[in-house]
């Protein structure tokens, strides 16, 4: 797949996800925020972060059982996308809390799946959000920027979804 039709492909799959139950605490659709590319593979290939936003209805901590079907969710839906790129790992940001026009007092979130539990969603049909959230709890070492993350800080955009130092290069399509 070309690098300029990534993220439409990744806004198509997120048109398909279907959050059942959850989608009463979603303020809106999950959004792409964006495609980045973070590196380069050794075969020269570009290494991916793909990052969707969710818009929480929630002014309270949300509950991660929900979370994590709807990260669930968004990874099996989404990772069909990259089975032919290499990707780091998927961000999914949560964001949620008191909000208004001038003041956003809220919180965000972040849940990062490695292509490998990503796989795993969506090859082993016993292999779902309960046990996703498992891992990514057993794996996650407390810092916030190596992946897996089970929810943890977000990260500065413009400082970790980047190429090198190379300002030019870090997010691809849309804006």
């Amino acid at each position: 797949m070309s690098q300029s039709t990534l993220p439409a492909e990744v806004d198509d799959a997120l048109e398909r996800c279907s959050f059942g139950r959850d989608e009463d605490v979603l303020a809106a659709p999950p959004a792409l925020e964006g495609v980045y590319q973070v590196n380069t593979s050794r075969d020269g290939n570009p290494i991916y972060v793909p990052l969707v936003e969710i818009d929480h209805e929630t002014t309270d901590d949300p509950d991660l059982d929900t979370v994590y079907r709807i990260v669930a969710e968004i990874v099996r839906t989404v990772h069909p996308v990259f089975r032919d790129e290499h990707v780091r790992h998927y961000d999914v940001v949560f964001a949620y809390g008191e909000t208004s026009l001038w003041d956003w007092e809220g919180e965000q979130r972040r849940v990062a799946v490695r292509p490998r539990q990503a796989e795993r969603l969506t090859r082993e049909p016993d292999f779902g959000p309960a046990a996703l959230r498992d891992r990514l709890e057993e794996l996650d070492d407390g810092d916030d920027e190596i992946p897996p993350v089970a929810w943890g800080e977000t990260l500065a955009e413009w400082e970790y979804y980047r190429d090198d130092g190379d300002w030019s290069i870090g997010f691809m399509g849309g804006m």
